[in-house]
């Protein structure tokens, strides 16, 4: 009866040996999927990173370039205000230069007509001492003349003293002469002085023009960004106001724009005023001195 029957335990046997080849297969599998996904993952924090110090590096220029640009603003800024500052400075010494070529001519014409004046108070010297050569011969020879001619001789002594006394009018004229010239020598020497400078003082800035018949006056302190339009009377105020706050170091920059429609005489009037009242250059060297005045 037992050759009729299939054995079942036979087929119990292979469905036991097919489970067990089926987990390891399976748990292959898994293990290289989780590897490829820690690859993927590695693969993608090395990514990251290499990002993030790009990006690193992309602010850092970023900020380097930021920076770059600040400190060409400043420096564009500082190159302006010194740029102003020197236009202010070459504006003031063209007035000067033309007021100096001014004075330099009067002088040299002043000099011209003293060495004039001296030559022919010489030629007076040298006639006059011709002249007391003379007289001193007629003296002699009205001594061998007659005793009846001696009033003659008083009066020839009495001119000859007359002459002594041009003589020395005429030396103290000259001696005069000379003192006038070493002192306008003196007083042409002083037009070279020390240069004015804005670095490190208290810059407070004037712009006046004449718009019409009215002249316009504005003021700018360093504490202001712009000017302040004020009457004549009121711009005094300030000034003064300011002076009194900076009495050692304030530095007056007059401008006159283009244009302003001001004479030579009255912008010079007006700077030489303001600059002799307020500026600390021009307080402690007077203008006038300057000028060879």
């Amino acid at each position: 009866m037992s050759q009729h029957f299939t054995d079942l335990r036979l087929n119990t046997g292979r469905g036991n040996s097919g489970e067990e080849s089926f987990w390891p297969s399976f748990t292959d599998i898994m293990t290289v999927i989780v590897m490829i996904f820690l690859i993927a993952m590695l693969v993608l924090l090395i990514n990251n990173m290499d990002l993030v110090k790009r990006l690193q590096a992309t602010l850092a220029a970023e900020r380097t370039a930021h920076e770059q640009v600040l400190s060409t603003s400043s420096l564009n800024r500082d190159l302006q205000a010194r740029l102003a500052d020197t236009q202010n400075q070459l504006d003031m010494l063209r007035m000067q230069l033309m007021n100096t070529g001014e004075e330099r001519d009067r002088l040299a014409e002043q000099l011209a007509q003293n060495r004039s004046e001296l030559a022919a108070s010489q030629d007076t010297a040298r006639q006059l001492q011709d002249e007391l050569a003379g007289e001193r011969d007629r003296r002699s020879e009205l001594e061998t003349q007659v005793a009846g001619l001696s009033r003659q001789r008083d009066e020839q002594q009495q001119r000859l003293q007359a002459l002594e006394q041009d003589k020395q009018q005429t030396a103290s004229r000259l001696a005069a002469l000379q003192g006038d010239f070493e002192s306008l020598k003196v007083k042409y020497d002083k037009l070279v002085r020390p240069a004015r400078t804005a670095v490190g003082k208290y810059v407070v800035n004037v712009r006046i023009l004449r718009q019409g018949d009215t002249i316009i006056r504005a003021v700018q302190s360093p504490q202001d960004k712009q000017f302040t339009r004020v009457s004549e009377a009121r711009m005094f105020e300030e000034l003064d106001k300011l002076h009194a706050a900076h009495p050692k170091d304030m530095y007056v920059r007059i401008i006159f724009p283009d244009k302003s429609g001001l004479s030579y005489a009255e912008a010079w009037t007006m700077t030489e005023t303001l600059l002799k009242k307020y500026d600390y250059y021009y307080r402690e060297v007077p203008l006038d001195s300057t000028n060879g005045k």
